[in-house]
């Protein structure tokens, strides 16, 4: 009996010895190298969240050797993702989804064949032949027209540099994107759901509304959010997209997208810090968090 103990017990450290060592040198799946196949799963996740497709082989195994040999790092990693953000195919994607956010599934020529063809019904429009609505020559379709013109160019112009801040706020803006939310109460409720990330309060509805109407004394305040005060629907929207609850919105969007997470309110406290209080920028966020050691292993 004693001697059987002492042979299983010499096999096991046989085992356990060979499991230690590879070919290559490399610890085993379970080690702290992380094998191919985990690294090729982290590029085409990578790849088609920040791109819409998956990598070439050519990518594919350029990529996999510039993260093997122990350069699997979140620096390394940074840098694959910053060269993915760079193309313009981000740009398009993030466009993409952005519109299918604040459009209810619409792209925006989709919208605005939508909003163009119920404003064809106004009187000054009725002679209109044009097969494009938005095309008619009628006073009323001048400002819609320009509006679709400028959001058409939102990928070309973030994948130039602008900030995703200010394509943002140039959405919410656009009579096309809140023409279909209804009275003031529903333009308030429709820009904070799709721009703050959560449901407007009955106080905030208020204030926002009644700066929409405008104040009834030129100059003078018609509401108050976030601590400022306001008269039109564009100070509505400046105050929106300046305030840090924005930011706190573009952290959890981030999270969510790429995670599918909300974040911890110590990672929420410190990616706002990260952000410009004044044009923040989404970008830095997402080479943040899809170069982070948890988006590789999800």
């Amino acid at each position: 009996m004693t001697v059987k103990l002492q042979l299983r017990h010499v096999v096991a450290l046989a085992c356990l010895a060979a499991c230690d060592d590879t070919v290559t040198g490399q610890q085993p799946i379970g080690g702290a190298v992380d094998t191919e196949a985990e690294l090729q799963r982290y590029l085409r996740r990578a790849y088609l969240d920040l791109s819409g497709r998956g990598p070439s082989d050519a990518d594919l195994a350029t990529a996999t050797t510039r993260l093997q040999d122990g350069a699997n790092t979140p620096t390394a990693r940074g840098v694959l993702v910053d060269e993915l953000i760079a193309k313009p195919a981000f740009a398009t994607v993030w466009i993409e989804e952005l519109e299918n956010a604040v459009f209810a599934g619409n792209t925006v020529d989709s919208q605005y064949a939508l909003v163009c063809g119920l404003l064809r019904g106004e009187p000054d429009c009725l002679t209109c032949t044009a097969t494009d609505s938005c095309e008619c020559s009628c006073s009323i379709m001048g400002t819609y027209l320009a509006e679709r013109t400028q959001l058409r160019t939102s990928a070309v112009d973030l994948a130039g540099g602008m900030k995703s801040s200010t394509i943002e706020r140039r959405y919410a803006l656009a009579y096309g994107y809140y023409l279909l939310a209804g009275a003031p109460e529903g333009r308030v409720r429709t820009l904070f759901d799709d721009f703050l990330s959560r449901p407007a309060e009955p106080d905030e509805i208020e204030n926002g509304r009644s700066m929409i109407f405008g104040a009834i004394i030129p100059g003078s305040p018609a509401g108050l959010l976030f601590h400022r005060h306001g008269a039109s629907y564009d100070d509505l929207v400046d105050i929106v997209f300046d305030s840090e609850i924005y930011r706190e919105s573009l952290v959890r969007r981030v999270f969510e997208r790429y995670l599918a997470r909300t974040p911890s309110s110590i990672e929420l406290a410190h990616f706002v810090t990260t952000l410009d209080a004044n044009e923040p920028d989404v970008r830095g966020l997402v080479r943040a968090v899809v170069s982070s050691r948890e988006y590789f292993e999800q």
